[in-house]
């Protein structure tokens, strides 16, 4: 991405258009228009001309073509005759990640730009998509850390690295906070199951095994989900499709992960018990921490909210102390009963 891009991001198309282009009059005669096109100096390494368009008296779009078709027909003819008249265009106010979604299923290097009047205001090159995709993911994946960057601040992540120190900490302190009161709490849940624990220190042991593997479950499901939104590969629509789909892969993680952890155990402590409590818990959390990584973003989008900006602190600290729950739970139920 060059440094222009950089500067600034980008919402709508209007923000992405490129006036380097050629059009003409609808009536111009197909020789004119290749010696127009001969004649025309884009900027070298930076716009390749892909199409021409034409245009009616008022300046609005009304058809295309392409170089091979301009050269396939005969020079006196005016290209009205031979252009392409159904043009698939995108409009300058259009939301971009709507125009990148449509760009993304067409074969074409570029699409024409109009106005509210249909009136031709420049290309928008597949290139040029591909830099605002890139910085979309950027965002994201900065804000999936909980960090509130301004738009400038998301186009160049090394501002963080030359804000003062207060600057860094009011925008890393926010969702640390979040993060500490979820430990707090997940303290809470230890002591009050401190006579299961005391029955078998063992369990203790485990502790950090059962909350890393839903919290790398449920941070993986949450970016899938997070960076699908962005680019509007998940909607509505297909949103419990692609929800089951995840919660089919947590739960083979869970199962595969749960194997190996429970054989360990068992290798380490000669307890069957053990082992179940442990398995069970690896399974149940990954399937747990599959469907938060995807309802958890999904809801604060419907509230309105960015997901990326809330989604991981907030699937941590749910995560943690509902694995703690289900994991003293699974233990009362195989070492006490009931």
């Amino acid at each position: 991405m060059d440094g222009d891009n950089l500067d600034k991001h980008h919402h709508i198309v209007r923000d992405v258009v490129d006036c380097s282009y050629l059009s003409i009059s609808w009536d111009t005669s197909v020789a004119d228009t290749i010696y127009q096109f001969s004649q025309f100096k884009p900027d070298i390494g930076k716009t390749t001309v892909y199409y021409v368009y034409a245009v009616n008296n008022d300046g609005q779009l009304v058809g295309v073509m392409s170089l091979r078709d301009l050269l396939n027909a005969r020079g006196d003819v005016p290209v009205s005759r031979i252009m392409n008249r159904s043009v698939i265009f995108l409009i300058d106010n259009e939301d971009i990640e709507v125009a990148m979604n449509k760009m993304s299923d067409l074969p074409y290097r570029a699409l024409p730009v109009v106005n509210d009047e249909n009136k031709l205001m420049g290309v928008v090159r597949s290139e040029a998509m591909l830099d605002v995709v890139e910085e979309e993911a950027s965002e994201d994946i900065l804000k999936s850390a909980g960090m509130l960057f301004s738009d400038a601040e998301i186009s160049r992540s090394h501002a963080v690295l030359e804000s003062s120190a207060f600057g860094i900490l009011k925008i890393r302190l926010p969702w640390l906070m979040f993060g500490l009161v979820g430990g707090l709490m997940a303290g809470v849940v230890i002591e009050g199951y401190e006579e299961i624990l005391s029955s078998m220190i063992a369990l203790a042991f485990f502790v950090p095994v059962i909350m890393h593997m839903g919290g790398n479950v449920g941070s993986q499901a949450s970016t899938i989900f997070i960076r699908g939104l962005a680019v509007g590969h998940i909607n509505n629509e297909n949103f419990m499709k692609f929800l089951l789909s995840e919660i089919l892969v947590g739960l083979f993680i869970g199962a595969l992960t749960g194997l190996l952890a429970a054989g360990a155990a068992y290798m380490w402590q000669g307890s069957i018990e053990l082992s179940y409590v442990i398995f069970f818990t690896i399974v149940s959390v990954c399937f747990l921490a599959s469907i938060l990584g995807y309802i958890i973003p999904w809801i604060i989008g419907v509230l309105g909210f960015d997901p990326a900006a809330v989604s991981t602190p907030m699937i941590t600290t749910i995560k943690d102390v509902t694995s703690l729950l289900i994991y003293f739970a699974i233990a009362m139920f195989f070492l006490q009963g009931f």
